[in-house]
């Protein structure tokens, strides 16, 4: 069997057109949904890059990883090698190295661990680190997805005969978005704007002077965002191609219909929906929302086409443990997603809580219908962020009305289920998120700028 996992960084669902997106942006991401099932209401456990990722690799809630921010914070994963009562048994494993641990040939391919983060490249057999020629791009944004893609399509073409678990990660459409956009005609009028942020909410935001802000982004209408939108749509179309080249690949090698594949990113974009432009900063729908698209092999058990129910990244790592026919850890926190996939399970979980620890620090929790935004540490934005959020997203998906005044029953309800699922999921003594706090996000170094 064959695992593939594509992690697309800051990649949209609401840009990609299987998630109903106007524009045709993913054809190829497309073809996998078209034969593998969307999850329609998934999001990252904790955000933005480091915290996502490892929330991801080892199958648990940053409170309880202790990864909820990037620096200092991030690089180390809680998961002791000596327990008290077994002494070297391992009670939680990354998911590398579970398939290390079961004799199948570990591959990653990412720059991420640029990052100090040694729990991301712990227990490879091979973790390559793919670098651009010298001059040839030379910023925050490397390697290009193509790049990513020549690797991965050597190795599955080197161990087609192996069984193999291959993490691929893309930098784009992280910015800078380097695909040009609508260029000087900015026609506004013919792109599919959303309805946030309205003309009057972008004049609004002229006087934010901060990190990401509309002034310094250069946003002054909506025809700018839509210029904005078009370059980061054509990124999207640009690392789609690359994954189009995957899977021509894995078709061309006969290797398709033996392999799992899972499309997903470790966070979204934000554009302007609460004053920020091309930025990850909060629990927000853009930012804590992500694409989840797995594609089983194909002798697996019929598929429905989507699941609404709501889900995190730190449910793919036991889903792939299923597929693959190891147990998962036990201390691994997700659930495997595979009866959901397969339509024996109408209902995984009632809500999901979600984190961001590197620009501020909030905590939500999202039921089916309402969510509720905790801010501990409102970063730069003291005064434009409350410390309590009530939105109905049936109503208001964009979140701009709060409603944290005319329902104090419903807050009271869900602010008591989420200190108590901190409780139960946290297993030590300290909140890291609110030690990120205390200490002040590891992104403000950068947002002061």
């Amino acid at each position: 069997m064959h695992v593939v996992v594509l992690d697309i960084d800051s990649l949209r669902p609401d840009h990609v057109s299987s998630y109903g997106y106007q524009l045709e942006t993913t054809p190829n991401i497309d073809r996998l949904a078209a034969d593998g099932t969307v999850f329609s209401t998934a999001y990252a456990a904790n955000s933005p890059c480091m915290p996502s990722r490892a929330a991801f690799l080892s199958g648990r809630y940053g409170l309880s990883n202790g990864v909820t921010t990037h620096g200092p914070r991030g690089r180390i994963l809680q998961s002791p090698h000596v327990l008290a009562d077994t002494k070297y048994t391992r009670a939680w494993w990354t998911l590398p190295e579970l398939f290390f641990n079961k004799r199948v040939r570990t591959v990653g391919v990412s720059s991420f661990p640029r990052h100090p983060a040694p729990w991301f490249y712990h227990l490879w057999h091979e973790f390559l680190h793919p670098q651009e020629p010298a001059g040839k791009r030379e910023s925050f944004q490397t390697p290009r997805a193509e790049t990513v893609a020549d690797l991965t399509i050597d190795r599955l073409r080197e161990h087609a005969g192996d069984d193999t678990f291959l993490y691929a990660q893309f930098w784009d459409p992280h910015t800078p978005y380097n695909q040009p956009g609508l260029g000087e005609s900015k026609s506004a009028a013919n792109y599919p704007l959303p309805p946030y942020p309205t003309a009057a909410t972008i004049d609004a935001h002229q006087e934010w002077d901060t990190w990401h802000s509309a002034s310094r982004r250069g946003i002054e209408s909506r025809a700018d965002l839509a210029d904005l939108l078009a370059t980061y749509d054509n990124e999207i179309r640009y690392v789609d191609e690359q994954v189009g080249r995957i899977v021509d690949v894995l078709e061309a090698e006969g290797l398709y219909d033996d392999t799992l594949l899972v499309v997903t990113a470790d966070h979204g974009e934000e554009f302007g929906e609460h004053g920020l432009y091309s930025e990850h900063w909060s629990t927000y729908e853009g930012t804590q929302r992500i694409p989840l698209i797995v594609k089983p092999p194909a002798d697996a058990a019929p598929l429905r086409s989507e699941v609404d129910t709501p889900v995190t990244n730190v449910d793919i790592a036991p889903t792939i443990a299923d597929y693959a026919g190891f147990d998962a850890p036990k201390r691994w926190q997700g659930r495997s997603l595979r009866s959901s996939l397969e339509g024996c399970e109408e209902s995984l979980r009632e809500f999901v809580v979600v984190e961001h620890g590197l620009y501020t620090a909030q905590r939500a929790i999202r039921s089916a219908e309402w969510k509720l935004v905790r801010t501990y540490h409102a970063g730069l934005w003291d005064d434009r962020l409350e410390r309590l959020e009530l939105y109905n997203l049936t109503d208001d998906p964009w979140e701009q009305e709060n409603l944290v005044d005319d329902r104090p029953a419903l807050v009271e309800e869900l602010r008591t289920t989420m200190f108590q699922w901190v409780e139960e999921k946290s297993g030590v003594s300290q909140d890291y998120l609110k030690t990120t706090a205390r200490e002040g996000p590891a992104g403000l170094r950068w947002a002061k700028r």
